[in-house]
């Protein structure tokens, strides 16, 4: 049996609860490929902060980057935010540790697949019938670096003075409240959108799905240049994929009939953010998300659940899991254990099927239901593989 190293971060809030079940699952679910998985503790967030004074530890960080792959709780808690990170805003953990590791790791590709399935049509929040027989895929692949997010803290050691006054720009750490202008740097560069072009059209093609492109180019000139870029691999490299072009705007109204978005959906940072979380709830609960981050050079990879925290359900046993354990199986896939993903799936499938339900997924017309709570929702699943 071969063995594989990998960072953990048990997070925040309710995270370590829902992380809890999904390390035993994964752990167990690759013996089925014969792989034996350590995860080495990598304190970060919040609890890291009251043992060591920072939110993201040096050892954490370097551990991170040598192992060069994590699995990734979540962190952030309103009880700390608001006091602890309104005093010292630079280790607010969603900037310090999540945007560090993306650009340290070189993050680029932020795979967040949403999948409806008919037979659990009664979980989402669409109308069942726009669910067909054969079942919808959803593959968002979010671009995760540059864009609003990384524009400030990438441009502003290397601008004059005058400019970025001018400008309003400043991290995120350094506003007060009472400034007359604050700005945000958005940008793209062409080497970096022809890599994440590349890679979008590369994995549509090899999951025979065709690309929806999402941009913004009727008003932003940096969304001019993601079309032009995105046609341009796309005619030079992929011609056999069909490709088509949907304005952001207009993208929000087809999250309520799902098949219209039956594809590999290439997204900015900022869009891509507020999209997939749309159609993660779409699908039934945020707490369904699965999601991974990799570098297509390095494969190096991040896993973390787009759920959040739930820190309001910390100690209660009621967060839903799901999101944690179907990431899971992203990352059994990423390191070669296809098997022990796939009966994942298949374990946390058969027991929607059984009609076990966490309290985010149950429905007032729902009948013959068993609610259930994180460690039950774990213990179901482990026992289905």
């Amino acid at each position: 049996m071969s063995k594989k190293k990998i960072a953990l971060v048990t997070g925040d809030g309710s995270a370590p609860e829902m992380m809890a079940q999904a390390v035993k699952i994964a752990v167990e679910a690759a013996k089925k490929d014969g792989i034996e998985i350590e995860f080495v503790e990598t304190p970060m967030g919040w609890n890291a902060y009251n043992k060591s004074g920072d939110t993201l530890p040096a050892e954490s960080l370097e551990q991170t980057l040598k192992l060069g792959i994590i699995f990734f709780g979540g962190v952030g808690d309103p009880k700390y935010d608001n006091t602890i990170g309104a005093e010292k805003p630079a280790l607010a953990p969603e900037t310090r540790a999540l945007t560090t590791l993306r650009s340290k790791m070189g993050l680029l590709l932020n795979f967040r697949p949403i999948v409806y399935y008919k037979s659990l049509a009664h979980l989402a929040k669409v109308k069942p019938e726009a669910i067909p027989d054969a079942g919808i895929q959803q593959i968002w692949i979010r671009m995760l670096l540059e864009d609003s997010y990384f524009g400030n803290k990438d441009f502003i050691p290397e601008l004059p003075a005058d400019t970025i006054l001018k400008m309003g720009l400043k991290l995120k750490s350094e506003v007060k409240g009472d400034e007359e202008l604050v700005g945000d740097f958005a940008y793209y560069r062409k080497s970096t959108l022809e890599k994440y072009f590349r890679a979008v059209f590369a994995y549509a093609k090899e999951a025979d799905l065709p690309v929806i492109s999402i941009d913004k180019s009727n008003i932003m000139a940096r969304y001019v240049l993601w079309r032009k870029t995105a046609i341009k691999i796309w005619k030079e490299e992929f011609p056999e994929v069909k490709l088509t072009h949907q304005l952001v705007d207009s993208a929000n109204s087809m999250l309520f009939t799902p098949a219209a978005f039956h594809s590999v959906i290439a997204c900015g940072n900022e869009h891509g953010d507020i999209l997939s979380d749309g159609a993660a709830a779409a699908l039934g609960s945020m707490g369904m998300m699965s999601s991974s981050s990799i570098n297509p050079d390095t494969k190096a990879a991040l896993f973390e659940s787009g759920a959040g925290t739930a820190p309001t359900l910390a100690g209660t046993d009621k967060a839903n899991p799901i999101g944690r354990i179907l990431t899971a199986a992203l990352m059994l896939r990423h390191i070669g254990a296809f098997k022990g993903a796939e009966a994942i799936e298949n374990s946390v499938n058969k027991m929607l099927r059984e009609g076990y339900r966490t309290g985010d997924l149950l429905r007032t017309t729902d009948k013959d239901i068993k609610l259930i709570g994180t460690s039950e929702t774990g213990k179901l699943i482990l026992g289905n593989l």
